[in-house]
C-alpha cells in the first residue's frame, strides 16, 4: 500500500511541475509580446486556497492602458485572457474597487499594478506583495509577538 501511494504522489508532483512550467511559459510569452510594444505594468495577488490573480497592462506614452491581460484562478490550468475593463483609462486614475463585477483577487491585482506603476514613476522599487504563507504567519504570529 505504501509504494502505490508514493508513486501516485510522484506522478501528481511531476504533473504539477509540468503544468506550472507551461503556465510560466504562457506568462513569459504574454509579457514579452506586450513589452516589445511598450511599457507594461504588472500587478499580482497571491492567495493560499482562493483564486490568485495576475494582471498586465500595456501603456502608451501618456500612461493610458492600451491593452490588458489577466490570469485568475486556483490551478495551473489557468491561462492569460484579454482584460479590456480598463482600456483607454490612465493607469494612475484606475480604481478597481468600483468594479464589483471583478472578483476580489482581480481587484487587488489591478490595485497592485496601479501602485507598482506609481512607485516606479517616482523612481522607487515596488515591494513584493506578501505571499499566502507570510499573510498566515502575520495573522497568528504577529499578534503573539505584540503580546510578548
Amino acid at each position: 500500500m505504501f509504494w502505490p501511494v508514493m508513486i501516485g504522489f510522484a506522478v501528481f508532483y511531476l504533473l504539477q511541475t509540468v503544468l506550472a512550467m507551461r503556465q510560466a511559459t504562457n506568462y513569459t510569452k504574454h509579457y514579452g509580446t506586450m513589452r516589445r510594444q511598450g511599457r507594461v505594468a504588472i500587478g499580482k495577488q497571491k492567495n493560499l486556497v482562493a483564486n490568485g490573480a495576475i494582471v498586465m497592462f500595456r501603456l502608451d506614452d501618456q500612461d493610458v492602458v492600451v491593452e490588458g491581460v489577466r490570469l485568475s484562478g486556483v490551478t495551473v490550468f489557468s491561462r492569460f485572457k484579454p482584460f479590456t475593463t480598463f482600456d483607454g483609462q490612465r493607469l494612475a486614475d484606475v480604481d478597481a474597487s468600483t468594479h464589483r463585477e471583478l472578483n476580489k483577487s482581480l481587484r487587488a491585482a489591478v490595485a497592485n499594478a496601479r501602485d507598482n506603476f506609481l512607485l516606479v514613476s517616482e523612481g522607487r522599487i515596488p515591494p513584493e506583495p506578501p505571499g499566502p504563507v507570510t499573510k498566515l504567519f502575520s495573522r497568528f504570529g504577529g499578534k503573539q509577538q505584540a503580546m510578548a
